[in-house]
């Protein structure tokens, strides 16, 4: 259920600064992004367009976004209450999403065109800064620890030199394996999170 429905100032402090977004090309900065990113209806329209396959009618994701704001299932919705939903997307937040390059919208024929670059806003809403893990610290960390006892073994340094180099071989691949099985995880936690906080009951 949605707290508030203004943009948010200073977004880029709690959206991760490492996700690239040069791949949208020249024609957004990082901040136009972030601003079309930062309301919580955009949000959540751009979810919606992401589990959809091929153009989706206007009316569809005002009832969706209607029934997340209001916390209501579609059938259920005030009649009011989806107006006003319907007035901003189409007036404000569509408009918005469409100059960032995220959509196609089309205003006459009431369709929303996803487009191919909606794939990296999916990056920004799967992000928790207060979930995040340095992974790439961790990796070279684990390297770091490989390299080390790797030097104190060919060192003959007791009792790293009666350690078989197989071992060492296998036992840093079993550290790199499970950090990366533990990356996968986090980020699969990360897009039910992100499942969780956007469907709504139909």
């Amino acid at each position: 259920m949605a707290t508030e429905e203004t943009d948010t100032p200073g977004l880029g402090s709690r959206i991760g600064w490492g996700i690239r977004t040069d791949a949208l090309g020249d024609q957004l900065s990082r901040e136009e992004i972030f601003e079309a990113l930062s309301n919580e209806r955009r949000r959540c329209a751009l979810y919606y367009l992401r589990q959809r396959d091929g153009p989706v009618a206007l009316s569809d994701i005002v009832d969706y976004v209607a029934a997340w704001q209001y916390d209501q299932p579609v059938s259920q919705l005030d009649p009011n209450d989806r107006m006003c939903v319907y007035s901003a997307l189409h007036q404000a937040h569509l408009p918005k999403l469409d100059a960032a390059g995220f959509v196609d919208y089309d205003s006459e024929a009431g369709e929303v065109h996803p487009r191919d670059e909606a794939v990296y806003a999916q990056l920004y809403l799967e992000y928790d800064p207060g979930n995040d893990i340095p992974w790439s610290g961790l990796y070279l960390g684990l390297v770091g620890i490989g390299a080390f006892v790797a030097g104190l073994q060919a060192l003959s340094v007791f009792p790293f030199e009666q350690l078989a180099p197989e071992l060492l071989l296998w036992g840093t691949l079993v550290l790199v394996g499970t950090a990366a099985l533990g990356h996968l995880v986090h980020e699969w936690r990360n897009k039910l999170a992100a499942a969780d906080l956007f469907e709504v009951d139909r």
